[in-house]
């Protein structure tokens, strides 16, 4: 998993993993979103900006824009197997999965 290209090669277009689904960016209805990509999250990109300037940037050609998508994608996953592991050492996993699986391959809706 660790080699895949996955997180960061959807991140430079654009598509951000969030705990309440995927989200893509470059939609019109973040345009003037004032909160962080997932609310949920401590990643640099999040704490310290907004998606409409996310947005702003990938619509205006920035590579920040692509960097700051990679790395809280990143941190995402990174956070996940985090997760995973707990749950896992806990003997939880499979509720874990029960109550992430769907969520997280759904379309992000706030």
């Amino acid at each position: 998993f660790f080699d895949c290209v996955m997180p960061s090669r959807n991140a430079r277009h654009g598509t951000l993993f969030t705990w309440n689904g995927i989200m893509h960016i470059t939609n019109k209805r973040y345009e003037t979103d004032p909160r962080p990509i997932d609310e949920h999250c401590d990643c640099p990109a999040c704490r310290n900006h907004s998606r409409a300037y996310i947005r702003h940037l990938f619509k205006s050609e920035e590579q920040l824009g692509g960097r700051l998508a990679v790395m809280h994608n990143l941190y995402f996953y990174n956070t996940l197997m985090e997760k995973i592991r707990d749950a896992l050492d806990e003997g939880r996993f499979e509720q874990f999965r029960n109550q992430y699986s769907s969520l997280l391959a759904s379309k992000c809706e706030d």
